[in-house]
């Protein structure tokens, strides 16, 4: 099952068909049934009108490895400023935007990658990951974050992460703020999930890293699609069959059909392809080389002195200097360029 169509189809269920009681919230004030009523609608709403993107395992990889190319690799300690002010200057397609990709496969890429060491357990923990960017406030961008547990079964986001807008409306990552959302912690708490401070503290540091992290990636799909090349393929396609969205209508099941129209499947083309295919020989290369003795890439010596310990000094002319690298080694990496 697609992510966010499970989302829709529980919400709608419950607000057809569940009457929620007042529960104890996460301030020690009740949450109302009213309350939990409302956040349903709200995201059955805010799905209804995001434009929908489902990236493949492929197009997640690519993407997620754009962003390396300007965050940098875990050991580079690049400034965050660099991603920041890359993302600032990313336009949104749309107002409101839901992204998802499987996340399991896109760690699986990363540990191939070598910026992972995630093993076999933490993999099994990974499902779909959907991502929901609600661009709409002239004062802040909001950023929630949705995690599959199975088929029929997702976590809620229990955190809000609220990014204020400088006068030019571009994010403002000096002016950041976490809201918790009391209705979702309070299922956590009822469900047993943040049974100490200590639980709660670690559940909501590993969200809030989860969702700063993988946000990015959003902003590269942007920057990508903005910039119109064929390194990504796209194809709108129904969220529901024929047969699915009249059998909605017969049984009045509105929410359905106005919730799940369509969604985006979003693939890479020809340039992500070589994109990928270089890193990867890239990666083959320096591996080789660095496993054996052999001599460094061809490269020019510029002309320099040379001084030995009894005072001679000699100068030495340019000249070129290692092997000769491989017509297979890839010199040229490819990716979106934002238009002018």
């Amino acid at each position: 099952m697609i992510l966010y169509k499970t989302i829709a189809l529980k919400f709608g269920h419950y607000l057809e068909n569940e009457q929620p009681v007042n529960t104890p919230g996460p301030d020690g004030r009740p949450v109302l049934a009213e309350e939990i009523r409302e956040h349903w609608q709200s995201v059955l709403g805010d799905l209804a009108s995001a434009k929908i993107y489902l990236l493949d395992h492929n197009a997640a990889n690519y993407l997620d490895s754009l962003r390396m190319d300007v965050q940098g690799m875990p050991w580079e300690d690049r400034p965050e400023s660099d991603i920041q002010g890359y993302v600032r200057d990313v336009d949104f397609p749309q107002d409101i935007i839901w992204i998802q990709f499987d996340d399991r496969k896109l760690w699986e890429d990363r540990i191939a990658r070598g910026i992972s060491t995630l093993g076999e357990e933490g993999l099994s923990n990974r499902h779909q990951k959907g991502l929901l960017y609600d661009n709409r406030s002239p004062d802040k961008l909001t950023v929630r974050l949705f995690s599959a547990v199975s088929d029929k079964s997702f976590f809620d986001a229990p955190l809000v992460l609220e990014i204020s807008k400088a006068q030019d409306g571009r994010p403002d990552f000096d002016d950041v703020r976490w809201q918790p959302e009391r209705t979702v912690i309070a299922g956590l708490m009822r469900a047993g999930l943040l049974r100490s401070e200590t639980s709660a503290r670690e559940y909501f540091e590993e969200h809030k890293g989860l969702l700063s992290y993988e946000m990015v990636i959003g902003f590269m799909l942007f920057a990508a699609l903005e910039a119109r090349e064929d390194d990504l393929l796209s194809r709108e396609v129904a969220s529901l069959t024929s047969s699915q969205a009249k059998t909605a209508r017969r049984f009045g099941k509105a929410w359905m059909t106005e919730t799940l129209k369509s969604h985006i499947t979003v693939r890479i083309g020809p340039a992500a392809e070589r994109h990928l295919n270089e890193q990867e020989a890239r990666r083959r290369f320096e591996q080789e080389q660095a496993a054996s003795r052999a001599a460094p890439t061809e490269h020019w010596v510029a002309e320099h002195e040379r001084r030995y310990s009894n005072g001679k000094i000699v100068r030495v002319r340019a000249h070129k200097r290692g092997k000769s690298a491989g017509r297979d080694l890839p010199t040229r990496v490819v990716g979106p360029r934002k238009q002018g």
